[in-house]
């Protein structure tokens, strides 16, 4: 089984090295970014496994860039798991409508934190398979609906030599 990965983007430095000491003690790879014009860069290049997300950052915040990784093919299906201080249900609400998948709240219970990303990463195992064979079902839809063969010689019902 492949490594996994964990793009960690918060613009708190503290929580950042927090959340990158517990998941690399339990073998993950962990990738940490400031903020979220920073996290939606790294997202881009790295393709992480998953991405733990701050929801109040300055400039760029959780719910913008949990839009701008759902508009971006390459990013669009990589779980994001919104780690939040704020106690608005509306803020939290419009996070998971625009593309979160799910959160947990600050300050963050380890236990918690671990057995949020464990089953999204186990998720992510089942449904990339299957997203690759629908892709592939789609393409060998679209291959040979354009492939224009000739009719065996003698005509489609002569049985074969």
């Amino acid at each position: 089984m492949k490594e996994q990965s964990v793009l960690v983007v918060d613009d708190d430095a503290g929580m950042r090295e927090l959340l990158k000491s517990v998941l690399t003690s339990e073998k993950y790879i962990v990738y940490t970014a400031y903020g979220g014009e920073d996290g939606v860069k790294q997202a881009l290049a790295l393709s992480p496994d998953l991405i733990v997300l701050d929801l109040l950052m300055p400039r760029m915040n959780g719910a913008a860039v949990c839009k701008a990784l759902r508009a971006d093919k390459k990013t669009a299906t990589i779980p994001i798991l919104l780690a939040t201080g704020t106690q608005s249900t509306d803020q939290i609400q419009d996070s998971v409508a625009i593309g979160a998948d799910d959160f947990v709240s600050k300050p963050i219970d380890t236990r918690d934190l671990l057995i949020r990303v464990r089953a999204m990463l186990r998720c992510k195992e089942i449904v990339d398979p299957a997203e690759r064979y629908l892709r592939y079902t789609e393409l060998v839809r679209e291959a040979t609906a354009n492939l224009h063969l000739p009719a065996p010689p003698g005509g489609l019902n002569r049985p074969p030599p």
